[in-house]
């Protein structure tokens, strides 16, 4: 991969509007989560220049829809009702698949087709 790790975490601080670096260890992990994502997903050794821009973009996601830095899961209004006033709260999707989804599109010509197991096939 070109970039640097510190210009990943550079551009994933921008994305998040983070200024310190008190989150940098936590930030650092999720750009290593979000290459290994890629390249699980893709059956790609390396991190190709043209999925250089994803890897912090997923990383923001990851950010952002797991809630890291509070104790709490995150959750989104589930159900609500203005008469007697009802709001319900689920959890959110946070699966690595669900971070995919967003970014199939963009992977799936890096995605190698060689070397797939029986499960795979669908």
């Amino acid at each position: 991969m070109a970039d640097t790790n510190a210009e990943v975490l550079s551009t994933l601080k921008m994305l998040l509007g983070i200024k310190d670096s008190e989150q940098d260890s936590l930030l650092s992990f999720l750009v290593d989560d979000a290459k290994n994502l890629i390249l699980g997903h893709c059956r790609i050794d390396f991190i190709p220049r043209q999925l250089e821009s994803v890897v912090p973009k997923i990383a923001a996601d990851m950010y952002r829809a797991k809630g890291y830095g509070s104790a709490e899961a995150p959750q989104t209004v589930k159900s609500v009702t203005q008469d007697k006033r009802t709001v319900s709260f689920s959890e959110t999707d946070t699966s690595a698949d669900n971070f995919l989804k967003a970014y199939i599109q963009r992977l799936k010509p890096f995605v190698r087709k060689r070397g797939r197991v029986p499960s795979d096939i669908r």
